[in-house]
């Protein structure tokens, strides 16, 4: 099963927006997402413009799914961030 751990920066001033749109995007993969096994969003306490997404999915094309149906709020997504998300790419054992 393929998981990953997205560490995003936002910038300081989209905080608050960025928390909303993690919150609907959460709710998105919950709602028509199936193969997505989890889906939690953290925010940093000592650092609140950074996010960190851990994602687990039932398969690699579940995983495929969710890639595409994130290409359809790039924009949105992209606005908000400061940078380049850091991906981890896992595979349980």
């Amino acid at each position: 099963m393929p998981s990953l751990i997205a560490t995003v920066r936002v910038k300081e001033e989209k905080i608050e927006e960025a928390r909303s749109f993690f919150k609907e995007l959460g709710a998105q993969v919950s709602r028509d997402e199936p193969g997505t096994l989890a889906y939690v969003i953290h925010q940093k306490k000592d650092e609140p413009q950074t996010f960190v997404v851990y994602e687990k999915y039932e398969s690699d094309e579940a995983f495929k799914t969710h890639q595409k149906n994130l290409g359809k709020v790039a924009a949105q997504f992209g606005a908000i961030l400061a940078g380049a998300p850091e991906l981890v790419v896992l595979e349980e054992i």
